[in-house]
């Protein structure tokens, strides 16, 4: 073998030696060795990549007596907040003052969006904004005419009225 081949096949060894150091330090850096013979991936667990999807258990301390006193004390170390309440509507203002129900005191384990979607119940779906981390509700298209507070006084001051016109005119 003549000396400018023994340079080439040097040279080509070491770019491979080079490419596979290359490859192993990239395959190090991503792993942690935990033992002699076991390494973990380097990487933020599903909870802290996904806020709304950790798991949880809730048991509310007694000075939580409302829905938004809830909502507020699950939030409280999410990184979310409870959207302003001028920014609510009023059906939903309404449902947050409501009281905690006590089945609902305890309860879990289950990811945050399922219990905020636990607590507001199956009239309300939950609005999220990533980009500021703020939590709201919207009333769902399915319900919302029975959020009409107009519709329900007239119909219920239409039957009572009725009611009285009948009563009236057996009187009579």
């Amino acid at each position: 073998m003549t000396r400018q081949q023994h340079l080439k096949r040097c040279a080509l060894v070491g770019v491979l030696a080079f490419g596979l150091l290359g490859v192993t330090t990239a395959s190090i850096a991503n792993s942690v060795s935990i033992g002699r013979y076991l390494s973990v991936k380097v990487k933020p667990q599903a909870d802290q990549e996904r806020l709304l999807q950790q798991r949880l258990y809730a048991k509310f301390p007694q000075n939580i007596l409302t829905l938004k006193q809830a909502i507020d004390f699950l939030l409280q170390f999410s990184g979310y907040r409870l959207v302003a309440s001028q920014q609510m509507s009023q059906p939903v203002r309404d449902m947050l003052r409501q009281a905690l129900p006590e089945v609902d005191k305890t309860f879990g384990p289950m990811t945050l969006i399922q219990s905020l979607e636990t607590l507001v119940g199956a009239p309300f779906c939950v609005l999220i904004d990533p980009i500021n981390r703020l939590v709201g509700f919207k009333v769902k298209p399915s319900y919302q005419h029975l959020y009409k507070r107009s519709v329900i006084q007239t119909h219920s001051s239409r039957q009572h009225t009725h009611k009285k016109d009948q009563h009236h005119d057996n009187k009579t």
